[in-house]
Formats: C-alpha cells, structure tokens, sequence
C-alpha cells in the first residue's frame, strides 16, 4: 500500500515558482472534477464485492476485511500538473490510471424467512496511519446493501442475486509543494497572489447508489462469480493549494483584497489560501468478476471491477469468516 501512496504522490511535489493564471489552476482542478465523476462510484463498490451472489438467509452471516486499489484515470491530473511545464513525470504512472489505494471491514446476514442478505461496509485511513514525511493521505467510506436471491445454488442451478446499496466516500490528499504565486492583473490594481509553505490538495466526496445483479457457482472448493451494475454518484470534487502565508504584493492579504479577488475570479480564497470545489454527477457501468476458495467457514476471495465509460479498473482481495 505505500508503495501505491507514494507512486500516487509524486505528482504533487514537483510544482516551481512561476505565475500561473487563477483562470488555469480552476480549469486544472475543474478538469480533475468532470474525470473523477465517472470513476468515484467504482471507487465506491470496493467492499461487499464477494464472490458469493447471496450467503443465505438467517442464521447465516459473514465478516471479513477486503482491500484493493482502484485506480483513477491519470488524466484527472494532467491540466494542474502540466503548469509547471513539465508533463514528463506523469510517465511514471501506469496506463491504467493512479493506484488509490481502499480498505473495508464488511459483513453480511441473511434476513429472516425472506431469501435476502444485507451487508455492511466501513473503511477508514487517517492520515496519521501511515507515515510518510509530510505528506497526509485520508479516506472514509460508508456503505450497505440489500439482495435478493432470484436463485439458489442447487444442483446445476447457480446462486442468482439482485441487489441495491448505497455508499457514502470521502477523501483526500495533501502534499507539500514549493511556493505558488498566481497573476492577478486582470483584477485591477493588483498583481500577484503568493503562496508561501505551500501544500497542493486534492478532495472528493460523494453519495453512491448502487443496482447490481450477480451470479455465482460453487465447483468443489472454488466459488466463481460475476455481474453487471450500475453506480449513479453525486459528488463533490477539486482542491487547491494552502499556505501558511498569503500575500497580495509582497503584503499579507486583506479582507478587501480577498473580496476583490473572489468577485473577479468566483474563486475562494481566504488567509490560509484559495479551494476550488465542483458539484458533479456521474454514473458508470460497472462488469466484475472473481474466484474464491472456500475452506470450511474460511472463505478467500479475488475480484476484478471494470466501469465504463471511465474505464477504471479495481482490484479486491478478501478475507472471511462465512457461516
């Protein structure tokens, strides 16, 4: 995992002093919203993805810790690190996107009478849990879901699940860079905004509804599975830079001056710095798949998530304990 959060990281440590247009940086995080609208809600769906289409009705349950990476498209990044004018570290990110990494404790249990389950999902990273330097990496993630199985595992007949759910996910990234300063001369009178001990941030929250249908058989010890579902998320997206000084002119910035800027650009800046927030919608389509070996009440489980038309890609692993 820290290899992912540092691999993740780079990209924000290599800004350089020079003037960038409040204009561009807007756009920089504008763009990082509209491609992360369609990739957060299977972001949203790691967790509660085991290979089993229904576990059964009550008594039965399951509770296990899933972990995996998704992995957001690289061009979300692009526009704000292509202002240093220097796009060629984002070279060392794979084709496939920039690893996040994702945990949860989930579990299920069967639902009386009725052939439903339901199951629950949290997960959670501090900042403080891995220490990397200065740099804060954080996640929350709450969710549930609610199946019914249309068939059950019988004979030739396969387990045969369709399920709806919903997810809460929030996140964020924080990294030192080098001083920012930004051209304000088409404000009127003045002309540059700096930022001194500066960190680059990136954050997201969103609420994901989820409709997913599922099949899965058991052949001796392997469980194999696969779906089709749909994310619908509405989200909250961008970021923007801090810093521990901010100055208009060489001066520490005044509420008038805030207030002019703000007017001027619609931007918000304040004393600690200036964020840049989207209000976005996206849904994505959504096929998976995996394997699992069950041993007795011990069940593990790999998984492999595909959404469109981000064509983001997710990895699982799980681990549990199912009855």
């Amino acid at each position: 995992m820290k290899k992912f959060l540092i691999l993740f990281l780079m990209v924000f440590m290599t800004f350089s002093l020079s003037a960038y247009d409040l204009g561009e940086i807007e756009d920089g995080f504008q763009s990082f919203a509209d491609e992360t609208a369609n990739a957060l809600p299977l972001a949203s769906n790691m967790g509660l993805n085991w290979n089993d289409a229904y576990s059964g009705n009550f008594p039965h349950f399951g509770i296990g810790l899933t972990a995996g990476a998704v992995f957001l498209p690289s061009k979300a990044f692009e526009k704000v690190y292509t202002l240093t004018g220097d796009a060629s570290g984002m070279d060392a990110f794979p084709s496939v996107g920039i690893p996040l990494p994702i945990y949860s404790v989930d579990g299920r249990l069967g639902i009386p009478v009725l052939p439903m389950d339901v199951g629950f999902k949290f997960g959670a990273l501090s900042p403080d849990t891995i220490p990397m330097d200065e740099i804060s990496v954080g996640f929350k993630m709450v969710g549930f879901d609610v199946r019914w199985a249309v068939l059950e595992d019988k004979g030739l007949m396969p387990d045969l699940s369709v399920g709806v759910g919903y997810t809460w996910l929030s996140g964020d990234i924080i990294a030192p860079v080098d001083p920012q300063s930004f051209d304000l001369t088409g404000t009127g009178d003045l002309t540059e905004l700096t930022l001194e001990d500066s960190d680059m941030f990136y954050k997201w929250s969103a609420n994901i509804f989820d409709i997913k249908a599922q099949v899965s058989k058991k052949l001796l010890l392997l469980n194999i599975s696969g779906g089709l579902g749909y994310s619908m998320g509405v989200s909250q997206a961008g970021g923007g830079i801090t810093g521990a000084t901010v100055k208009v002119d060489g001066q520490e910035i005044t509420s008038a001056e805030m207030a002019l800027i703000e007017a001027a650009t619609g931007l918000s800046i304040d004393d600690s710095g200036l964020d840049i927030m989207s209000k976005v919608s996206g849904g994505s389509f959504r096929v998976f798949g995996g394997v699992g070996i069950n041993l007795f009440i011990l069940k593990l489980d790999v998984g492999l998530l595909y959404g469109l038309p981000s064509k983001t890609m997710g990895v699982t692993t799980n681990v549990r304990i199912q009855y």
